[in-house]
């Protein structure tokens, strides 16, 4: 919980940015392992989210910032405002609008498949970002590639699966796998252009809000719509209302469902690196299979 310095902190910065009145009661919030993370509520009745790191994590802030900044008016979807990002002694503050979490019925699934379609639908002449960001801890490489596959290659796939032989994960022969599967790329994935992606897109960054659907804690890029809708799936379930509206929008090519294994390659090493061997079945799994 915060002490009261903290409090006289935060209580400043928010008087800076437009936010009135004492603060009436702070609420710890799950959901994710890598900051602190609260619910801050005033005695005038609005409430902002806080997100709390050592200050090592300022590049991290700043990088969620200008991407739900960019997100903003993209698409239907809805994205929390960014109120404050502030550094103190040894720690980053980032305030974000509070989003209140509705049902994640039908109708959600609903505007959150037409919203992520409108997202997919920005494009560009690249495959890449404007900078590195982060996934999670882990810094996500963006340098601009004219075609997906070279960009899936040497910025996303080739990078985790070398230091995952590094930490002796994965052997020469599962490498070689790697290689045979890179050459097979450009055969493997529909030619599209590049789509604008929330890059980690989760279960757990995806919300229903009274206006609809809600994404944050964004790892933007330009790369294959896939992505976004094959790590929903990596980990968890997307209904038939969610397809029906994502495709009324953006049709998908078909046999993605047949495929969606290689786009979860990337979220998989993600883990494996992160957070160890438990997640290198499935990579030889899947890399076995295709």
């Amino acid at each position: 919980m915060l002490g009261d310095n903290e409090k006289k902190i935060l209580h400043f910065h928010l008087q800076k940015a437009g936010i009135k009145g004492n603060i009436q009661s702070i609420s710890t919030v799950g959901g994710g392992c890598i900051n602190n993370c609260y619910a801050i509520q005033f005695h005038t009745n609005e409430k902002v989210f806080l997100k709390i790191n050592i200050n090592e994590a300022k590049d991290n802030f700043e990088k969620e910032k200008f991407n739900l900044n960019y997100l903003k008016g993209k698409s239907s979807l809805r994205i929390p405002e960014v109120i404050a990002l502030f550094e103190e002694y040894d720690k980053v503050y980032l305030v974000l609008e509070y989003l209140e979490r509705t049902v994640e019925d039908d109708a959600f699934f609903l505007a959150y498949g037409k919203g992520l379609a409108e997202l997919h639908k920005n494009t560009t002449s690249f495959f890449g970002w404007y900078h590195d960001n982060y996934i999670g801890s882990l810094v996500q490489q963006n340098n601009q590639r004219s075609t997906w596959s070279e960009f899936y290659i040497t910025q996303r796939l080739d990078p985790l699966v070398k230091e995952c032989y590094d930490k002796k994960m994965l052997d020469k022969i599962s490498i070689r796998s790697f290689e045979n599967l890179y050459n097979r790329l450009d055969d493997i994935y529909p030619n599209e252009p590049s789509a604008l992606l929330h890059g980690d897109l989760w279960q757990g960054n995806r919300m229903p809000v009274k206006e609809g659907a809600a994404v944050f804690d964004a790892a933007c890029y330009y790369g294959h719509r896939e992505m976004d809708i094959a790590m929903n799936l990596l980990f968890g379930h997307l209904p038939s209302s969610f397809f029906d509206a994502y495709n009324s929008v953006y049709p998908l090519e078909k046999s993605f469902m047949q495929r969606k294994d290689i786009s979860q390659l990337y979220p998989l090493l993600v883990h494996a690196v992160l957070f160890g061997m438990s997640y290198i079945y499935d990579i030889k799994s899947i890399i076995k299979k295709f």
